[in-house]
């Protein structure tokens, strides 16, 4: 049902937003890039569980970086027309993308933790 809704929303934006598509589709990559590798970075905390609170505030550090100097670049060069429409393009694909990560991460650690059972039920392993 979430991913009707987020769908949903998304077309309907796209359709309402059509004059300013420019502005729209700045917004949507502007949040894409930000978020991914925010993200990108939050995770290796898992790989590296020392350095964990450093991952973390890197990665907030590093999407607030790109935020900032891609709304002070596309404002200043004068590409967008409506800045309501690159905001609420922004907003709500950062949103869009933060779910689909969470999602996406959410159903790797859960296929992991089904071969991992499959694994001890063979019976040559026991559970520690």
């Amino acid at each position: 049902m979430k991913k009707v809704t987020f769908t949903l929303i998304a077309i309907m934006m796209a359709i309402l937003f059509t004059e300013h598509f420019n502005s729209f589709v700045i917004g949507f990559s502007l949040a894409m890039i930000a978020v991914t590798i925010g993200y990108y970075i939050a995770y290796q905390a898992i790989l590296k569980p020392q350095y964990t609170m450093s991952y973390l505030v890197l990665a907030v550090v590093s999407k607030l970086t790109i935020t900032v100097a891609g709304i002070i670049g596309v404002f200043t060069s004068n590409i967008i027309h409506s800045p309501i429409t690159f905001l609420v393009a922004y907003v709500l694909f950062s949103v869009l993308i933060t779910y689909l990560a969470s999602t996406y991460r959410s159903l790797q650690r859960e296929k992991k933790d089904n071969q991992q059972q499959e694994f001890l039920r063979t019976g040559l392993y026991k559970a520690i």
